[in-house]
């Protein structure tokens, strides 16, 4: 290799080395899910919104990347919820909202706002404006209501049905009570309605630049919503009482209830025993006549049958009752036992004389 060849692939070598620490700042590439801005001497000049490999001047230019993707503001940091929202029917409210945005022109958002963190700010306040401004001019049930369908929860109350009229009367009133007054006010605008208004509200003040043009930031306004509303504690806790309070009017109702239905059944079958005692005694007494009446039948046949001797045996036995060994007989001449005794003496075969 001769001494010209050697300085020229020498020469060839160093440019190579010093090319390799140029790439870096003259090639950049950009993925699907993000864009560029280039920005020459701090200031945005152009964009890269499609993926792909790009030059840029090195030393002069740098790129700064921005989320190509949807950006969501949750809402739910304590800092972030509205609080004491008035309602205009005076209702006191707790709502938690959140945003979903994203960068459509990112020249413009760098010259604007610079960072994602000050798009989510200025996203955070208009939101949160513009929903504070929209519930205070609505009442209460256009915010939490969609449509003016019947509320037809009872809190495990059984269905009205059947029964007596004024039962059933005192039953509609109860559930009629458990519904808010809330819910008894005609919708007319709704809550999705409500949504669709903060939402353009929120999406013409981010189109407006602050300066009474309508180039906008830079951001787009995707969508929003309310994702929770509560009654503020005070609120919550009068209502909770009011709760309690009438759930324990239908304990007192359902006890009440119950225990008249038990003395009803208590009564019924103390009259089912006493019947069915009364017809037992009942026929209890119809038996016992009935075997009375035969016994004394069955004597007075034994009797009729056996005549003279039933008597004869029955005088028997009285006179075997009445005379004893040591017994002394006072009779008078007509008495039936002494003509009786001296019949008995006189059919006795006297004793033959000496």
């Amino acid at each position: 290799m001769t001494t010209q060849r050697r300085v020229r692939l020498v020469l060839i070598s160093l440019l190579l080395l010093s090319l390799i620490p140029l790439g870096s700042s003259v090639l950049y590439t950009v993925d699907e899910r993000e864009m560029a801005v280039i920005l020459q001497f701090g200031e945005p000049v152009e964009s890269r919104t499609e993926p792909g490999l790009y030059f840029k001047v090195p030393f002069i230019q740098e790129v700064q990347r921005l989320p190509k993707t949807l950006q969501v503001w949750h809402g739910t940091r304590a800092q972030e919820q509205l609080v004491d929202v008035p309602t205009k029917d005076g209702k006191k409210i707790e709502v938690t909202v959140w945003a979903a945005w994203k960068i459509n022109d990112p020249v413009l958002f760098v010259q604007t706002l610079r960072t994602e963190a000050n798009a989510e700010s200025r996203v955070k306040e208009f939101v949160r404006s513009h929903t504070r401004d929209t519930i205070t001019s609505n009442n209460l049930t256009e915010v939490v209501r969609s449509t003016d369908r019947k509320m037809t929860y009872s809190l495990g109350l059984p269905e009205v049905s059947g029964g007596k009229a004024g039962d059933k009367a005192a039953e509609l009133a109860l559930i009629e009570q458990m519904i808010p007054p809330e819910a008894r006010e005609p919708v007319e605008l709704g809550r999705m309605k409500i949504v669709d208004q903060i939402k353009l509200e929120t999406q013409q003040a981010l189109k407006d630049d602050g300066q009474g043009g309508a180039k906008g930031r830079g951001i787009e306004l995707i969508d929003v919503g309310l994702a929770r509303i509560e009654f503020v504690p005070e609120v919550r806790q009068a209502a909770f009482k009011r709760a309690i309070a009438l759930m324990e009017s239908i304990a007192v109702k359902s006890i009440s209830e119950g225990e008249q239905r038990k003395q009803e059944i208590i009564n019924l079958a103390q009259a089912e025993v006493q019947k069915i005692q009364g017809e037992g005694s009942q026929e209890s007494s119809r038996l016992r006549g009935k075997v009375d009446a035969e016994v004394i039948e069955s004597y007075a046949t034994a009797i009729q049958e056996t005549g003279d001797f039933y008597n004869f045996i029955r005088t028997l036995e009285a006179y075997k009752l009445s005379l004893q060994k040591n017994t002394r007989l006072i009779l008078t001449t007509d008495s039936e036992m002494f003509r009786m005794l001296k019949d008995m003496n006189a059919g006795k075969p006297r004793p033959a004389t000496q």
